[in-house]
């Protein structure tokens, strides 16, 4: 933990502070979607998200997907996914209900043990970027750890 401290420029205090009970560190929020229906953002606080941005910067975004990723990949566009169905006569357009809260901390637990990560790395890393024990809705981290638990 003496690593991650640095690296993060954090005290112990506060690493811990967000690796245990931090769903009270994230404030809800209802926006309605364009299809009807109440879509919700789980939003992390300031201090957290800053945690789970430099997890994204630094270890998630050197990471590769799919490469038939196209959602949350960066440089990539809607373009980049309509692309290769040009021409086609038929094209399935799915959307997956509630696909963020459905990847569960066990799946983002087994990624950061899968990269390297020792368990109490993996369980601190995977504290800072789930809530509840799923992916929220909200948290910066949230779109790439869903593409890369997908390619597991």
């Amino acid at each position: 933990m003496d690593d991650l401290s640095h690296a993060l420029r954090l005290p112990k205090e506060v690493i811990l502070k967000f690796s245990f009970n931090n769903d009270k560190y994230y404030h809800r929020v209802e926006m309605k979607k364009k299809t009807g229906g109440i879509r919700h953002i789980e939003s992390p606080l300031r201090e957290l998200k800053a945690i789970q941005r430099w997890v994204l910067r630094t270890i998630l975004d050197k990471l590769s997907p799919s490469v038939y990723a196209k959602g949350f990949v960066r440089g990539k566009s809607i373009l980049d996914n309509a692309k290769p169905h040009e021409g086609n006569q038929y094209v399935l357009n799915l959307d997956l209900q509630d696909f963020f809260t459905n990847v569960k901390a066990s799946h983002v637990y087994t990624l950061f043990k899968n990269i390297g990560y020792n368990n109490n790395i993996a369980f601190i890393l995977t504290s800072f970027c789930t809530k509840g024990g799923y992916l929220p809705q909200g948290a910066p981290t949230s779109p790439a750890l869903s593409n890369l638990v997908c390619l597991r």
